[in-house]
C-alpha cells in the first residue's frame, strides 16, 4: 500500500506527466460518453477528478480565491437556464450545452468552503471558458453566417488525405461530397464524418485543458507552453487521421458492424499511444536544455 501511495505522489510530482494523464483522461471521458460507454466514460472523469485534486492540494498552500455569492447565483442560473433552455425546446443536450453545464457546476465549486474544491471549481471554470469561447469563435458564429470552418477542415486535411493514401494500397474508395467517404468493399457504405469523427472537438478540448492549466496549475512559459500545444494538436491530429484510415479499412474489409466494435475507443487509444511517447521525448528534450544552461552557469 505504502508503494501505490508512492507512486501516485511521484506522479503528482511530475507535472508533464500529469497533464498527459489529464489530457488522455478528458479525451476518453468525452469520447466514451459521446460516442461509447457512460461506465468507461465516468471512469475516466473520475480519474480527471483525482489528478486535478491531487495537484490541487499539493500546489496551493493558499486560499484558492475570494468567493462571492455572484459566482454562486451565476452558476446556479447557468445549470437552469440551459435546462429550462432544452426541455421547452425540447433540445437534446449537446457539446455545447454541456460546457455551459460544466462552468456553472465550475463557479458554484469555486464558491464553497473548501480549498480543493475550490482550486477545481477555478480549474474547470477557465477550461469550460476557454472551450466556449474557441467553440463559438470557430462553429457557431461561422455556422451563422454560413462558413463551415470545421467541415472544410475534416473535408480537406482528413477525408481527402485519407483516402489519397488508401487508394494507393488499392482500396476502392470516393469523396462525393463534403466528409462523405464512400467504401466500396465488402458492402457498399457511405460514412459521415461529423466534428467528433475528425478530432476538432478534441482539438478544442486539448488547446482550453492547456491554457486552464498553465494558468491556474502549472504556470508554463510561453515557449514551452507553445511547444506543449504543437505537440498535443499534432498528436490530436495524427491519432485522428489514423483512425478514420483504420475504420475506413475496417469497413472496406470487414463491413459496418465490425467497423463500429471499435468506432467509439479508437480515438483516444491512438492518440494516448502517440501521445505517451511524444511527450515523453519532449520532457527529455527540456531537462536536457535545461541541465546543458545550468552547466554553462
Amino acid at each position: 500500500m505504502e508503494k501505490e501511495i508512492g507512486g501516485v505522489k511521484g506522479i503528482l510530482n511530475k507535472p508533464e506527466l500529469v497533464l498527459v494523464l489529464l489530457i488522455i483522461s478528458l479525451i476518453a471521458s468525452f469520447i466514451e460518453f459521446s460516442y461509447g460507454s457512460a461506465y468507461m466514460g465516468m471512469v475516466f472523469l473520475g480519474i480527471c477528478l483525482i489528478l486535478l485534486l491531487g495537484i490541487s492540494g499539493r500546489r496551493s498552500k493558499s486560499e484558492a480565491g475570494p468567493r462571492s455569492i455572484l459566482l454562486l447565483f451565476t452558476g446556479v442560473a447557468l445549470i437552469t437556464g440551459d435546462l429550462l433552455y432544452n426541455f421547452f425546446s425540447q433540445s437534446r443536450i449537446q457539446t455545447f450545452d454541456t460546457m455551459i453545464l460544466l462552468l456553472g457546476a465550475s463557479l458554484i465549486l469555486w464558491n464553497l468552503n473548501n480549498r480543493r474544491l475550490s482550486e477545481l471549481g477555478i480549474f474547470s471554470t477557465y477550461m469550460s471558458l476557454f472551450f466556449l469561447i474557441f467553440f463559438s469563435l470557430l462553429y457557431v458564429i461561422p455556422s451563422k453566417l454560413d462558413i463551415g470552418i470545421p467541415h472544410y477542415y475534416g473535408h480537406y486535411l482528413v477525408a481527402l488525405p485519407v483516402c489519397a493514401l488508401l487508394k494507393m494500397f488499392g482500396l476502392d474508395l470516393a469523396v462525393p461530397e463534403m466528409n462523405i467517404i464512400v467504401v466500396r468493399g465488402v458492402e457498399l457504405t457511405r460514412l459521415k464524418m461529423d466534428l467528433a469523427c475528425f478530432g476538432w472537438y478534441s482539438m478544442i478540448l486539448i488547446v482550453s485543458t492547456l491554457l486552464a492549466y498553465s494558468i491556474t496549475i502549472e504556470h508554463y512559459r510561453r515557449g514551452k507552453l507553445l511547444k506543449i500545444i504543437l505537440v498535443l494538436v499534432g498528436a490530436s491530429y495524427l491519432a485522428n487521421f489514423l483512425r478514420v484510415s483504420i475504420l475506413v479499412v475496417l469497413a472496406y474489409y470487414y463491413g459496418v458492424k465490425t467497423m463500429m466494435v471499435f468506432h467509439s475507443h479508437l480515438g483516444w487509444v491512438l492518440f494516448a499511444v502517440i501521445l505517451i511517447p511524444l511527450m515523453y521525448i519532449l520532457m527529455n528534450g527540456g531537462s536536457e536544455t535545461e541541465g546543458n544552461e545550468k552547466e554553462g552557469k
